[in-house]
């Protein structure tokens, strides 16, 4: 029983670091984005006894808010012929050349979260693939705005998508059949996340 303990343990404290790692969250900020107490956090990592573990509440939380699988602590690479996910969270070391405009525009608002544009959804609104959204997970969205949004699959798994927003739907600027699907906003399988307040595009050699 201890050895299973300490297994699932093991693996919740690899994704934190993991999570922490790739969204550049302290616990206040983890917090703060699952409605839970940081204090939760600090006693989970430091519990003496090595046996504390988060909750299954908890861990829905914390998926939901960072968009990262239960338990994935390392990059996962799709194999080739796969779809790729259509964006993902914004990692200072690919794009070097722009790092400094990201974080200028983020600085200590906590609420600025930059994602990199994986698909064609927006294309025909200006926006292609490689290009860096801000987004504000403050602001409430208008008609018409590039939002952030979370679709959830039948097993509750989410994934970050980016349309532009006509309540009471979702919709693509894209003549990719495949992305043209409206999502319908019911706040349970779809919900809005932030709206894109700039975005940023790396500026390639002739």
């Amino acid at each position: 029983m201890f050895l299973v303990v300490e297994n699932v343990r093991r693996k919740q404290l690899q994704w934190l670091a993991y999570i922490r790692e790739v969204k550049g969250w302290n616990d206040a900020e983890l917090a703060r984005r699952t409605g839970r107490n940081a204090a939760t956090f600090s006693k989970f990592e430091n519990d003496q006894a090595n046996e504390a573990q988060l909750s299954p509440k908890t861990v829905t939380l914390i998926e939901q808010a960072s968009g990262i699988p239960a338990y994935q602590s390392e990059k996962i690479v799709k194999p080739r012929g796969l779809a790729e996910v259509e964006s993902a969270p914004y990692e200072a070391e690919q794009l070097t050349a722009i790092d400094g405009a990201v974080k200028a525009l983020k600085a200590d608002r906590n609420a600025i979260d930059p994602w990199v544009l994986h698909s064609r959804c927006l294309e025909a609104a200006g926006y292609m693939p490689g290009d860096i959204l801000m987004v504000d997970l403050n602001a409430r969205p208008t008609p018409g705005d590039v939002v952030c949004a979370q679709v959830y699959d039948r097993t509750g798994r989410p994934e970050t998508i980016f349309r532009l927003y006509e309540d009471p739907f979702l919709v693509a600027a894209t003549l990719d059949k495949g992305l043209m699907k409206p999502h319908l906003i019911d706040n349970d399988r779809v919900v809005v996340r932030g709206v894109v307040i700039a975005s940023f595009r790396e500026r390639r050699a002739a």
